[in-house]
């Protein structure tokens, strides 16, 4: 398959928020991007199990949330066989069932994913095979990012930090057009929105209205999850 480039955003949406769809919108309009896969994570890694609610619950959030939304796809890779437990064997998955390749395929995640990156299982193939976009977040600086990548990833990072929309499409297309992959670094405005208070306020009984889509609220409010009233 040609003429694809895919982004792949993925997390434990536990739950869905405002911020996951805006940085979904950015980064498709950025990028070009064809679809957004929302990948939702059957046991995300450094999540305690006591906060995650059921996969079934998660991806029908999603679901909810991305309906109507033309290139915004819910997507249960991380249950289809073969098991994937790390990012690189879900992105080969997505890879070989798309029949679309790594040049073309985009992995999308916060700032805080750059932090620790080159300790993920096999990073530098993993930064080599497949695009890179971290979202700048408030709060997270990303100065130094040289130090937190592989050395030949580093070399690859394409830089838009502090570029409006239109700046940073001009700085990303021809890149696009070259063979490698590259690590993208790019501002979006994204609203400061974090699942953990989400889930806070909603066991406080306290208004999510700003910060979910209504569907996701309502889908909340009627089967009282995370403590619901």
């Amino acid at each position: 398959m040609t003429g694809i480039r895919l982004g792949v955003l993925g997390g434990s949406f536990n739950p869905v928020h405002l911020g996951h769809l805006h940085v979904a919108r950015q980064c498709r309009e950025l990028l070009d991007l064809s679809r957004v896969l929302f990948t939702v994570a059957a046991v995300p890694p450094h999540k305690p199990p006591q906060e995650l609610i059921a996969f079934a619950h998660r991806y029908a959030m999603v679901s909810l949330a991305t309906a109507g939304i033309f290139g915004f796809v819910p997507a249960t890779i991380e249950l289809e066989p073969p098991a994937s437990g790390y990012s690189l064997d879900t992105l080969a998955k997505l890879s070989r069932q798309s029949g679309i390749g790594g040049k073309d395929i985009f992995f999308l995640a916060g700032a805080d994913s750059l932090l620790d990156v080159a300790a993920w299982y096999r990073s530098a193939a993993l930064l080599e095979s497949y695009n890179f976009v971290f979202v700048m977040r408030p709060g997270v600086p990303a100065a130094g990012f040289e130090s937190l990548l592989p050395p030949e990833a580093a070399a690859r990072v394409v830089d838009c930090r502090g570029l409006d929309s239109s700046a940073a499409r001009e700085q990303i297309a021809p890149v696009l057009a070259s063979a490698a992959c590259h690590i993208f670094l790019v501002d979006t405005g994204a609203p400061d929105i974090a699942a953990s208070r989400i889930r806070s306020l909603i066991a406080q009984g306290r208004s999510i209205d700003d910060l979910v889509p209504a569907a996701v609220r309502e889908y909340i409010r009627k089967l009282h999850l995370y403590g619901d009233r």
